[in-house]
């Protein structure tokens, strides 16, 4: 998610727990480290796909976070011994806004290792957009008005009332990604292909719907009261123009995406597409990877991201009056 959006959900958690004990400084706190394991963008890779699959690595792992936790916890402790009278208030105003920043970004469609440095595919429940207002509002009003009003037990409340409509909202996410699933895999189109399903931009009430087969893929729009049968559009992969073309790049960026790649050359060069994320026109992850050579093979670069495609927001829009 967004940096605004993980500093008001580390300061309310941390506000959740520790307002009392620690103040406006909870709040803080909260705000600092619920924007920490971000920090990773700052780190240069060699090749833009190595910056695009390692970020949210192994700062987004739980088993780091937890172990930086105890070492966060124990390193205050030897400073403000005595803060021992507030122990486990002190820990979870440092564990919550750790750990449920990694939790939140699983929600979204880009990708969390989780488990790191287990190498499992990164985990994207694609059930709420990076940027999604209706989850952030609630959580700004809520540290703005603990803020300026920490000892009244009315913001208090205000808070964990704000934090609960928050959570409620990722739970509504989660069902309509389980009730469209469930459509989806019972259109004949979606057999023995791979399926992805994510919410559109800023809201959960549309639905981008994606069966990948190997030379084409399908896509759709919906949404959970929509009862008509899917409106495909069909569109090329591209692999045709690997033509036997492999590298480690490429296999990372297949191991990061789950296969949802679309392909094009471009200028004797070889473009790779994340479908994942973004809109028709508008694929932020767009990689070079190979230049062409004699006989149609292709020799590996290093890859390179292009220019981000300006926002049509004409798309957005007919997205909905679909």
């Amino acid at each position: 998610m967004d940096s605004l959006t993980q500093i008001v959900l580390g300061a309310s958690v941390a506000g959740l727990v520790g307002i009392k004990p620690f103040g406006r400084k909870a709040i803080i706190g909260g705000a600092l480290l619920g924007t920490l394991p971000d920090l990773d963008v700052f780190l240069s890779y060699t090749t833009a796909i190595d910056n695009f699959t390692f970020h949210r690595g192994f700062s987004h792992s739980l088993f780091v976070l937890a172990a930086l936790s105890l070492f966060l916890y124990g390193l205050v402790l030897l400073i403000k011994p005595n803060l021992n009278v507030h122990k486990k208030a002190l820990f979870l105003v440092i564990f919550l806004p750790l750990i449920t920043h990694p939790l939140l970004d699983s929600f979204t469609s880009y990708g969390t290792q989780l488990l790191w440095p287990i190498s499992s595919p990164p985990i994207a429940w694609s059930s709420v957009f990076v940027i999604d207002p209706i989850f952030t509002l609630p959580l700004l009003i809520a540290v703005i008005g603990i803020w300026f009003n920490y000892r009244s037990k009315k913001w208090q409340k205000v808070n964990r009332v704000m934090l609960m409509i928050s959570c409620l909202y990722l739970a509504l996410g989660q069902w309509q990604f389980w009730h469209i699933h469930q459509r989806v895999m019972q259109d004949p189109i979606t057999k023995q292909s791979n399926v992805f399903i994510s919410a559109t931009p800023l809201n959960t009430y549309l639905w981008r719907v994606i069966s990948y087969h190997d030379d084409i893929y399908y896509e759709a729009v919906t949404n959970v009261f929509d009862k008509q049968p899917l409106s495909w559009k069909v569109h090329t992969t591209g692999r045709d123009l690997l033509n036997g073309f492999n590298s480690q790049e490429l296999q990372r960026l297949e191991w990061f995406s789950r296969g949802m790649l679309a392909f094009r050359k471009q200028e004797n060069q070889l473009i790779a597409t994340d479908l994942r994320i973004g809109l028709k026109d508008y694929y932020p992850f767009t990689f070079r990877i190979a230049k062409g050579e004699d006989q149609g093979k292709w020799r590996a670069i290093p890859s390179e991201k292009m220019p981000e495609p300006e926002v049509n927001l004409e798309n957005i829009i007919a997205l909905f009056k679909s």
